[in-house]
């Protein structure tokens, strides 16, 4: 059975049927999901241009910029409905280079309070917990934002990066409305949580989709002269091919994926038109695979672009 294009369904999110491709903001700042852009005009004609080609789910976080993201799309989406808007607290960004976590109830209140002024929006979409905090209790950190959805300033609650014994945990709590992680073809190691996810009817977010980071510049080349075949028969792009074969692993997946070339946002949502057989998405596998091994690539880190050697 040969690959076939078709138009894909969207996936019901948050209230709204959205592409199974979402616009990723960190491209709205200057640099890697830091800073003031040189020309923030250039920004929102980004978005702007995202929006027109299709994209109708938008994903942020406060601490990208931190706050800069939220604040150009306030900008360009303000408080309309037409489009998602989904953000994240809950992450602190002291620095270009350092993260770290927050679970403060307080502090999870104040940082929606901030998002709302940023987005310029009376009530956010979705919001996530970005990371669950271990030294608060979870039903507190959850509590913070279920009280800020009875108060009718948030929408829906997701979580980012539980692993499968935290999900079990949050499911306690509350039924997350989406949940987001790392999933790539290079890193499955959230393959587990997917597979739960999709029993349970909950949609999964993959972000870091493209490998643009994790991975050495060697090793990205690799991969993706092993997929050009495959994409070449196919009439795609290795970049469509391997956000496709991430949208074939869950019936309710979803791929973030930002770009600062129009070009490329199209691409990237050409994604939801292919459909991949078995032996296909098998095929991809085993190239991606023999890159690794003839690369001797070291495990996948975020931390770590494909321009570093």
């Amino acid at each position: 059975m040969a690959p076939v294009t078709q138009p894909s369904p969207g996936v019901e999110l948050a209230g709204k049927t959205v592409p199974r491709v979402a616009f990723g903001a960190a491209r709205l700042t200057a640099g890697d999901g830091w800073g003031i852009p040189a020309d923030p005009g250039a920004s929102r004609a980004l978005l702007r241009s995202a929006i027109d080609l299709g994209y109708t789910y938008i994903d942020t976080a406060d601490s990208l910029g931190p706050g800069v993201s939220e604040a150009i799309i306030g900008e360009v989406v303000g408080n309309s409905g037409d489009v998602l808007v989904g953000t994240k607290v809950g992450m602190l960004r002291p620095s270009a280079g350092e993260w770290g976590v927050l679970g403060n109830p307080q502090y999870l209140r104040q940082q929606v309070h901030n998002s709302l002024l940023r987005l310029r929006r009376d009530r956010i979409d979705l919001v996530y917990l970005h990371r669950i905090d271990p030294n608060y209790p979870l039903a507190d950190q959850f509590g913070a934002l279920q009280r800020l959805r009875d108060e009718g300033l948030i929408g829906y609650i997701g979580i980012s990066e539980p692993t499968p014994e935290q999900l079990d945990q949050v499911w306690t709590i509350e039924k997350p409305a989406v949940v987001q992680s790392v999933y790539n073809l290079v890193e499955r190691k959230n393959e587990q949580l997917i597979t739960a996810l999709e029993e349970r009817g909950v949609p999964f977010v993959a972000y870091w989709p493209l490998l643009g980071r994790g991975v050495p510049r060697a090793t990205y080349e690799e991969i993706h002269r092993r997929l050009h075949p495959i994409a070449d028969r196919i009439g795609t792009s290795t970049q469509a091919l391997s956000l496709a074969w991430i949208l074939q692993r869950h019936r309710l997946g979803i791929a973030v994926a930002g770009s600062r070339s129009p070009a490329h946002l199209a691409d990237n949502l050409s994604a939801t038109l292919l459909r991949l057989d078995a032996d296909t998405l098998a095929e991809i596998e085993a190239a991606t695979e023999l890159a690794l091994t003839s690369t001797s690539a070291p495990a996948f880190n975020p931390a770590f672009s494909k321009d570093e050697q």
